[in-house]
This record gives structure tokens, sequence and C-alpha cells, in this order.
């Protein structure tokens, strides 16, 4: 019979040690600071509305693609960059609104760590320091650049957005912000910016109540009385709203006309400026509130 001997392995030698030990302090350092990608997403889809204070940034994140509507001001910019980072070292599409200074001051930092490889803009302008420095930051990343026009369709692997207004021309910064319907699945969000009354109206009057109907209602311009118009809201007609703003804001944002519409609808909604950051989680049928 043939014998086998017991294989005899020999003491790890005090470098090889020090090897492995080093390597377990760098990669428990870089998980304890939050390396790209440390936080992984709960469902098939989560569709984050990240806390950045008074002004708007939201995340939809699935296990195939990455889009951020809006990125916050400048204020919170480094943590924005930071939440987001947490998921992922890359966006597939940057939708900015509009350029005010409260959703795209914090664009500049997400260009210098994270990958962007497309940008959709509005055609609206304006001389302020802050986007005529963005639009150079963004030329200088060679990210492909879109204008964001009613009625085109884009798809970010198993996310679908398409862009429903500016549907006019107007003086108003916030009437050309860039409104998109995110899906997912048969799920969906509608992402607002700052639209004003004008363009909802053109909206709730262009597109069916299948075009507008959507399961979040991200709250127009903050909670301003000045958007959420009626018959916007009524066509939408969402399971949940959410309203992002800052704390005691110097606007009194959220209005109490636009609660009320919320509260006589029996919409239920959720706020950054009490909450912080709220995420939903989509299985491609369903959406809930995460945990």
């Amino acid at each position: 019979m043939a014998k086998y001997k017991k294989r005899s392995y020999g003491k790890l030698s005090a470098g090889t040690v020090a090897v492995l030990v080093l390597v377990f302090i760098v990669l428990y350092v870089f998980d304890a600071i939050g390396g790209a990608g440390n936080n992984s997403i709960s469902g098939d889809c989560e569709f984050h509305f990240v806390d950045v204070g008074q002004g708007d940034c939201a995340m939809i994140i699935s296990e195939e693609a990455v889009v951020v509507i809006d990125a916050g001001p400048q204020d919170h910019a480094e943590s924005t960059e930071k939440y987001i980072k947490s998921y992922t070292d890359t966006i597939d599409y940057l939708i900015l609104t509009h350029p005010h200074e409260d959703h795209i001051g914090g664009a500049d930092e997400l260009f210098e760590s994270i990958k962007v490889k497309n940008v959709l803009l509005s055609d609206a302008y304006t001389d302020t320091v802050t986007f005529t420095k963005l639009l150079d930051v963004i030329d200088k990343s060679g990210a492909n650049v879109i204008e964001a026009k009613a009625g085109d369709s884009y798809n970010a692997g198993d996310i679908k957005f398409t862009v429903l207004a500016p549907l006019s021309e107007f003086t108003d910064l916030n009437d050309y912000s860039v409104v998109t319907k995110v899906e997912y699945g048969s799920t969906s969000a509608i992402i607002t910016g700052d639209v004003e009354h004008n363009n909802e109206r053109l909206m709730a009057e262009e597109y069916t109540y299948f075009g507008l109907h959507a399961n979040i209602y991200q709250v127009a311009h903050h909670g301003s009385s000045t958007s959420n118009h009626e018959d916007f809201i009524d066509a939408v007609s969402p399971d949940f709203a959410v309203i992002q703003c800052g704390e005691d804001n110097s606007y009194g944002h959220p209005h109490f006309e636009t609660i009320d519409k919320l509260e006589e609808r029996k919409i239920p909604y959720y706020r950054t400026d009490k909450m912080g950051h709220i995420v939903f989680v989509s299985d491609g049928k369903d959406v809930w509130l995460a945990d």
C-alpha cells in the first residue's frame, strides 16, 4: 500500500508576516475612509435624494448604471462628492437642470474625482462666475455634452430617462429647468429642478396622464408656492413626494401652500431638512422607502 506523508509547512518568515500585516492595515484604512464603491445598493435600483442643504441633488443607481441630477451648492460640495463616490467612481449621465448655484455649485468637485461620461444641459446661459467656471471644467473633463431637448430619451444600462421640459422659451432661468422622467422597469420618478407654473401647465397640457404619472415626485423648487401647480401634481399623481430644502432656510421653503396641496391629495412627503438623505428602492415593479 502506498504511503502518504503528511506535508510539513514551515513557519512563516518575519518578512512574510510583516507584508501580510501591512496589506491588512491598508485594506482596513481604505474601507474606513470610504473608498469608491464602498457602499452597495440594497435593491435592483435606488433613487437617492441627497441632503445638500438648500439645493438639489438626486442619484439614481442600479447595478448597470448611475444617473446624477444636479450637484447641490458649493458649500456642500465636499460632502456631496463623498456621498456619491462612496457608491461609484463613474457617472454615466450628469444632468444639470439649470445654471443656479444651488443646483450646479457642487459639480466642480464631482469632476475632480469621479469620471463623468455624459453631461446634459439646457440652452439657458448666465454669466455668473459659478456657471462660466463650470463650463470650463466640463470642457476640460472631456465629457460628452448634450443639449437637453424635450422628447429626447436616453438609456443608461437598465435606467431610462426622458426629457420633458423646457417646452418653450422663458425669461426666468427656473423655467429653463430640465425636467426628466427617470424609469426603471415599470417604476419611475419625476425630477423637476426649479420649474415654475408656466412650464408645469405646459407639461400638463402636452403629456398624457401616462406620460407624467410617476411613483416618486421631486417637489419642484424646494417646495415653493410659485411651483407645484395643481394640474401638474394631479398629472404626476405620485405615491411619494420628496422636498429637498435646507434647514431653516431664508426662503421659507417649503411654502405652506405646497404642503397643503400634498396633504389635500394624501400624498406622503419626505423632507431632507428633517430626514437627511432619502432613499427609495425599486425592484422594477414596486417602490418603497428604504429603512
